[in-house]
């Protein structure tokens, strides 16, 4: 069986993401929700860090990110197969920090592997809390992901959206 993703451009100020409330540059005016199933990739994060963040004394820090840009996104999920590359050697940051959108801020980091049929996300890791277990593994249909890759490229860089004031 194979997991669906889907990225779905969003406006992170309409989302109340604290990092875009500033304006931003026309380049973190975009931002990308990730789906995996039909669930929102930091509903399926919180659910797996609640009893952690609940057994810290801190349960409002489960699920807590932001959404990178596209134009990150596009550029670090490109550059994973690329064998020596940060992003292949490291893992890419899918969820940035909430508060200043930096991914390795308080992100969560994945390891993406590929073979001939199959996209694979496993080894989800938070930036700051390597305790944190989130068991869990995608397996995406290699054309139906490169799909979805292709869509964060054609995302026009430059917003049409004002920054506010």
């Amino acid at each position: 069986m194979t997991d669906k993703i889907r990225f779905k451009i969003i406006d992170p100020r309409k989302k109340g993401e604290t990092w875009a409330q500033s304006g931003g540059s026309p380049d973190e005016l975009r931002a990308v929700e990730i789906y995996i199933n039909g669930r929102e990739l930091t509903e399926i994060v919180k659910e797996k860090e609640v009893p952690f963040a609940k057994a810290e004394g801190h349960p409002n820090l489960a699920g807590l990110y932001g959404h990178n840009t596209p134009k990150y996104l596009y550029k670090d999920l490109s550059e994973v197969f690329i064998e020596g590359s940060y992003s292949n050697k490291y893992g890419v940051s899918i969820l940035c920090c909430e508060e200043c959108g930096e991914p390795g801020c308080w992100g969560i980091d994945v390891k993406v592997r590929q073979d001939d049929d199959f996209v694979y996300w496993q080894d989800f890791e938070q930036a700051h809390r390597k305790n944190w277990k989130y068991d869990l593994n995608f397996k995406f249909d290699k054309p139906e992901y490169d799909s979805e890759i292709k869509k964060l490229k054609a995302t026009p860089h430059k917003s049409k959206i004002k920054p506010t004031a």
